[in-house]
């Protein structure tokens, strides 16, 4: 029995942070919300996908690093066709930067892309103030 089956390497996308605002700060740590942008880059069965991305995450940062949060956006192909995604995830953050992972999902008209509607992936992200990369693997 496969535990945790991660398929193949479907995006890959290189991230700048555009906006941050800090919404609450508590016992239970940072709540803030930041805005990014991304170019992202098909592979596999996304071979040949070339997009921009905006979205906005609202995360919390807990006194011990841990952060937990969601996120959704917009991911508009070269073609003209749009996706629109949804993200919670979970990471670990210090002062240079931080690690995450969580599970994305995808809403779009395209009858191109229409596979998307029935896929999850597995995203993971490192990144500082400046610059990140997102991974995405779809898990079957």
């Amino acid at each position: 029995m496969k535990i945790l089956a991660i398929g193949e390497k479907l995006f890959e996308e290189k991230i700048t942070p555009r906006g941050f605002a800090i919404k609450s700060v508590g016992s239970e740590g940072v709540e803030s919300e930041y805005s990014v942008t991304g170019e992202i880059t098909g592979f596999g069965k996304a071979e040949g996908i070339k997009a921009t991305n905006m979205g906005t995450l609202c995360n919390l940062v807990r006194p011990s690093g841990i952060t937990t949060g969601t996120a959704q956006g917009i991911m508009t192909t070269t073609d003209g066709d749009s996706v629109v995604w949804k993200l919670c995830y979970a990471g670990k953050t210090s002062g240079t930067g931080g690690r995450l992972t969580g599970t994305v999902t995808f809403m779009t008209m395209s009858e191109k892309l229409a596979w998307l509607n029935s896929t999850i992936c597995v995203m993971e992200s490192v990144g500082d103030a400046k610059v990140g990369t997102n991974l995405f693997y779809e898990w079957s």
